[in-house]
């Protein structure tokens, strides 16, 4: 997205919604009060791009963001599996990339195709199958020797390309100083729902542990990895209160009415703001299935 479109989305929304900040969120959830149409805005994946493009138009227009931060490229300079695809689907020709994840065993038709749409609704029907697949049909350790071996052939030192894509230590330290706006997005941005228990803690955790000392206190916001009701359930949010969290957002996308399951936020993603302005329609699935 251009930062023109960027400004032009924020401006539409500005005309409904009052933008409120994550410290404002967060302190509506602890009995607060915020305006009758409130609107949070947020980035995920902690990328260079949202800090050197989408920060500047947000300062200038007054609207405060929340910039969501995995811990794996800011402790181990290596890039998460979702963007290493993204890279190798813009520098890789489709027929051979496809081929190159057929070698590895990756068959298309095994994807949920359902499944995959409702994750990846802006996506073609193949790439959706495959990005499904990767993302959540395959182990971790099948996906991550998949993506990695293919991913090498094209890049040759990942730290120097975690560089160029993500924020560094100082910025997100510096982002959290100015504007109080970073939260965590997990260490290694798998799906949490699919991990049992103890890894889904431990995913957590080590998010937490990165992030900490570089805000000076332990994040109380976070943006679950993908989201979707195949990556969050009602035992991840309660592993993310548990793990101290107050605000956590899925990518259900709905209004939500109020703020009696502050760890299962919905929202709208920036290709659905045409339907997000103006909607009245509350968000139902997370709470019934809680209340069940």
């Amino acid at each position: 997205m251009s930062v023109d479109a960027l400004a032009a989305q924020l401006q539409l929304i500005g005309r409904t919604f009052d933008f409120v900040s994550r410290n404002e969120l967060l302190a509506a959830v602890d009995g607060g009060a915020l305006p009758e149409r409130a609107c949070v805005v947020t980035f995920d994946d902690g990328l260079r791009c949202q800090l050197e493009h989408a920060l500047p138009v947000l300062d200038e227009l007054g609207v405060p963001a929340v910039f969501f931060v995995p811990g794996l490229p800011l402790a181990e300079g290596r890039a998460l599996a979702i963007h290493k695809l993204h890279h190798l689907r813009e520098h890789v020709e489709p027929d051979v990339l496809a081929e190159q994840l057929a070698q590895a065993g990756l068959r298309l038709q095994d994807a949920d195709q359902a499944l995959a749409h409702a994750a990846y609704r802006y996506d073609e029907p193949d790439t959706a199958a495959m990005k499904y697949l990767l993302n959540f049909q395959l182990p971790a350790e099948q996906r991550d020797a998949i993506i990695d071996a293919i991913f090498a052939g094209v890049v040759e030192d990942e730290r120097a390309f975690c560089a160029r894509l993500y924020m560094s230590a100082a910025d997100v330290a510096e982002l959290e100083r100015s504007h109080s706006a970073v939260g965590a997005h997990s260490y290694a941005h798998t799906p949490l729902a699919l991990l049992d228990r103890p890894e889904r803690r431990g995913e957590l955790e080590r998010g937490i542990a990165v992030l900490e000392p570089l805000l000076g206190a332990a994040p109380r916001a976070l943006s679950y990895p993908h989201g979707t009701t195949s990556a969050v359930d009602i035992p991840t949010a309660r592993d993310a209160e548990r793990a101290g969290f107050r605000i956590a957002f899925t990518m259900e996308r709905a209004v939500n009415a109020g703020l009696d399951e502050p760890c299962l936020l919905a929202r709208f993603d920036a290709n659905d703001v045409a339907v997000a302005v103006g909607s009245k329609t509350a968000r139902t699935r997370y709470f019934d299935e809680s209340a069940a």
